[in-house]
């Protein structure tokens, strides 16, 4: 469940909740779940070592169990980037966008991208990921085909018509 993260001002260091104020839950793939099984072992270790003065609960953190200042974390990452000859940049939020733009990709749907992403709904997500979801517009072309050939016309909404406004109504070709 993702309900808080760690933020920094400065030297100043907080938990915060997410922007959109909304607690989420993310499945998280296996192999991503072994890793962290396996870190929380280690942090076991320190746990058992450091016993009540051991501090917090956080994924990155120092031995003592004190969370790693996020700047930390992120001039580490980037420090990892630049050695791995990624583009001047690339940060922990490029990370994130990565992983939207390539589970848009793969064609997973925009809705369940958005939640996994913790934006407020799904317009933002298609704002920002446009660019991740090329060629659907074969597939609209391939159904809008289909659809031609066998000849169905839309449901009708039940509306009366009114001829001052355009109509919404399909038109089979």
């Amino acid at each position: 469940m993702i309900g808080r993260s760690l933020s920094q001002v400065g030297q100043q260091v907080f938990l915060k909740e997410p922007k959109n104020k909304k607690f989420r839950v993310i499945t998280i793939p296996p192999s991503a779940l072994k890793k962290l099984n396996a870190h929380r072992k280690t942090q076991d270790q320190y746990r058992a070592h450091f016993a009540e003065s051991y501090q917090g609960n956080f994924i990155f953190s120092n031995p003592d169990g004190s969370a790693l200042k996020p700047d930390t974390v992120s001039a580490a990452v980037s420090l990892l980037f630049r050695s791995l000859k990624l583009p001047k940049g690339a940060s922990l939020h490029t990370l994130r966008h990565t992983h939207g733009s390539q589970l848009l990709a793969a064609g997973v749907p925009l809705t369940d991208v958005s939640k996994r992403l913790g934006h407020t709904n799904p317009h933002v997500t298609a704002t920002v990921y446009a660019h991740a979801m090329p060629g659907h517009d074969d597939a609209a072309a391939d159904a809008w085909e289909k659809f031609q050939k066998q000849g169905k016309q839309p449901a009708k909404s039940g509306r009366k018509s009114d001829p001052t406004r355009a109509s919404a109504d399909c038109v089979t070709l």
